[in-house]
Order: structure tokens, then C-alpha cells, then sequence
């Protein structure tokens, strides 16, 4: 039962924000929320969403919301773009784990599953790294270097202190460099989906003409690898691949 409070509490109360062009419709939709007039709230949600106006918490209030109205599949997906915008949103992540469990599908390669798990880990990891602040730790690192160059020009340093520190910097620095790459392409290359119907029929091909090859349902996040007019090709977590339509599966 106490499980239960924690996640009615946690869905029962949208995070306030005071920002933007869109402050007033904000608290409207977050007054229709707690009255329990979801759907209204989802509208001004909704509403703020097509003005291209975006933020971390106004995407989990719609999760929330979504999860209110029964709509796992977006509320996970949006559950998923609100931490993609703040990986440190704590509350999302708790409640994203609670309607993950609402989905059906169980994928039983476990070889796939694993291998799967680890490309969400490291887009994960990736994806929360802050890129301006891998910059500033690139650009602090430097420093040292150029002020070890200076003091050795009039003879501070020894040369094997010198070569030691100036090594370890430069490997630090490149580290982080391939962190700032990876964070790029985490955000940029790697394309991931959720599931918004309750049952979608994957088939061989971009086009209906394709036969069936199975099927997911709501809620599934699976990676996007190719897209066609209408069409994305999809990979799962046993990795089975095809093709789905676009308006069934939305991107994160």
C-alpha cells in the first residue's frame, strides 16, 4: 500500500515553472491537473508543445499527464524527452520505471537483451554529459600545459617532471575530447522510439505490401535505424529488425 502512495504522490503533482511566453497557460494546465481534468491539461500542454516551446518540466507534467489518461506509450515517451533535456531529473526516472512495467512485450533473447541494455546504458551515460562543461574541463586542462611550457622555458621545471605532467595532461585532454564526441553523437546519431499504439505490426519492408513479421506493443522503446517517407526500420532489444509506420512510433 505504501508502494502505491509513493506513486500516486509522485503523479499527482506536476512540477511549476515560471519561465517563458507560456507562464499563464502553464499554471492553467497545471490547475486542470490537479482538478483531475486531465484531458484539458494535456491540451495546454499540448498547446505550449506546438508554440516549439521546450523544457524538462513541462515534459514531465505531460508524462504524467499521458500516465493519468492510461497512455503508457507516451507517457513513457515523454518521460524519455523530459531526461533528455535534464538527465538529473530524478523524479521522471522514478516514475518512467513505473510505467515501463506496463509493457507487455517480453523479449527472451537474452543475448540481444544484453546487448541492447548496453547500447541504452551508454546512450545513457552519454547523453547526460553536459557538453559546455567538457569544454571547460578541455580548456582548464590546457592551462596547466601552457603555464608548464612557460616556467620550463626559464628553467622551473625538470625535464622528467615536465614530460610526466605534460603526458597526463594531454591524455586527460583527449579523453575528454572523445567524451565531447560521444556526447554528439549519443545526441545526434543515435535515434531511439517509443511505441504509442497498443499493438503495431512490424513488417519486412517500407511499404504495405510487405508481410507481417511480428509484432510490439505500447510502450516498447526500440532503436530507429533507417527511416523511409513514411517508414522507420527498427532494431529490438533481441535484435529482430523491420519496418513500422511512422505514425505508430514516435521519436524521442
Amino acid at each position: 500500500m505504501k508502494y502505491i502512495v509513493v506513486i500516486v504522490l509522485f503523479f499527482c503533482f506536476p512540477v511549476f515553472a515560471s519561465e517563458g511566453n507560456f507562464n499563464d497557460i502553464f499554471k492553467k494546465a497545471n490547475n486542470f491537473y490537479k482538478r483531475g481534468m486531465y484531458q484539458k491539461a494535456l491540451d495546454s500542454y499540448k498547446l505550449i508543445e506546438e508554440n516549439a516551446y521546450k523544457s524538462s518540466e513541462l515534459y514531465y507534467n505531460m508524462a504524467n499527464t499521458y500516465a493519468k489518461l492510461n497512455k503508457f506509450g507516451y507517457a513513457i515517451l515523454y518521460y524519455e524527452k523530459s531526461l533528455l533535456l535534464n538527465p538529473n531529473n530524478g523524479d521522471a526516472q522514478y516514475n518512467l520505471n513505473i510505467v515501463n512495467k506496463k509493457n507487455i512485450d517480453k523479449i527472451i533473447n537474452e543475448a540481444g537483451k544484453a546487448e541492447m541494455a548496453g547500447v541504452n546504458e551508454i546512450y545513457n551515460f552519454l547523453r547526460g554529459l553536459y557538453t559546455p562543461f567538457l569544454i571547460y574541463v578541455f580548456v582548464i586542462f590546457w592551462i596547466p600545459v601552457w603555464l608548464i611550457l612557460i616556467f620550463k622555458k626559464f628553467g622551473k621545471f625538470k625535464s622528467n617532471a615536465y614530460t610526466f605532467l605534460a603526458i597526463l595532461f594531454v591524455l586527460v585532454s583527449m579523453f575528454n575530447l572523445i567524451l565531447i564526441a560521444g556526447n554528439y553523437y549519443a545526441l545526434n546519431e543515435i535515434k531511439l522510439g517509443v511505441a504509442v499504439i497498443s499493438e503495431i505490426n512490424v513488417i519486412d519492408g517500407p511499404d504495405e505490401s510487405y508481410k507481417e513479421i511480428f509484432k510490439i506493443h505500447e510502450g516498447l522503446k526500440v532503436r530507429i535505424t533507417d527511416e523511409r517517407e513514411n517508414w522507420y526500420r527498427i532494431m529490438l532489444p533481441n535484435g529482430n529488425v523491420g519496418w513500422v509506420k511512422k505514425s505508430d512510433l514516435k521519436k524521442i
